[in-house]
């Protein structure tokens, strides 16, 4: 059978598809909603793809009522198949929200750029901030790691810490 062209009216709805549509929306929206209680909105987003549905359809339709109705529930149960799948986020979300996270982007740009600042330091000096500032290691701890005295380590370790500082600096003055 082919398909209708547009001009012509689909088989089975000789009548005119605004009078079908007034005609069973009240009682398609009661079965969306209060059957299934699909939302109002929604359901009237689904009568309407219900109906463009029907219109596109090339057969013949010889109960228009049941055949909408059937659509309508058809309808209403994928859209809860589709909604079951997510969550909605409860109203307050911003208060529950872990605090660590609220500037999570921030702390991670700081990281990628520290990271970036300790790749321009000579390996000594890389070394030397790692042992102290992420392993917690004394200045006399890092001299005998490096074999080197405590004093000469102190100093090296404000050397290491100023050079990575005026690297970040330059990092974020171009970055800026």
């Amino acid at each position: 059978m082919p398909i209708p062209s547009q001009c012509e009216p689909v088989p089975g709805t000789e009548r005119d598809p605004a009078a079908l549509y007034l005609e069973h929306r009240r009682l398609l929206l009661h079965v969306a909603i209060n059957k299934f209680r699909v939302p109002d909105a929604d359901a009237e987003n689904l009568l309407q793809d219900v109906f463009v549905s029907f219109l596109q359809s090339g057969r013949r339709v010889e109960n228009v009522r049941a055949w909408l109705v059937a659509a309508v529930c058809n309808a209403s149960r994928h859209y809860w198949r589709m909604h079951s799948r997510t969550e909605q986020l409860p109203e307050n979300v911003v208060e529950r929200a872990d605090p660590c996270s609220q500037h999570l982007a921030e702390q991670v740009a700081l990281r990628m750029t520290v990271k970036q600042a300790l790749g321009y330091l000579p390996q000594r000096c890389r070394e030397t901030l790692h042992l102290h500032y992420f392993e917690g290691r004394s200045a006399s701890d890092v001299a005998n790691v490096l074999e080197t005295t405590s004093r000469y380590a102190e100093k090296l370790i404000h050397n290491c810490l100023q050079r990575v500082r005026e690297t970040y600096r330059r990092i974020m003055t171009v970055h800026s």
